[in-house]
């Protein structure tokens, strides 16, 4: 497991613990949640992104409507 230092400013770290305390949760344990959500959506994202190039590519008619031909 790694350890890394991240710069917040003030006031997200003060409402970062006090949302952590107010569920009973680590701060540490919401971050990682935070970072996996963000990891996921990312993801997501990219696979959005290449099927929407597949439609594309697929449908002359649509590219035309895009400009991309």
């Amino acid at each position: 497991m790694k350890t890394i230092t991240v710069h917040l400013p003030d006031e997200i770290e003060a409402q970062l613990i006090a949302a952590a305390e107010a569920d009973g949760i680590a701060v540490n344990a919401v971050v990682v949640q935070a970072v996996q959500d963000w990891i996921h959506a990312h993801a997501q994202r990219a696979r959005e992104r290449a099927r929407m190039r597949e439609v594309v590519a697929g449908d002359p008619h649509l590219r035309a409507l895009l400009g991309d031909d």
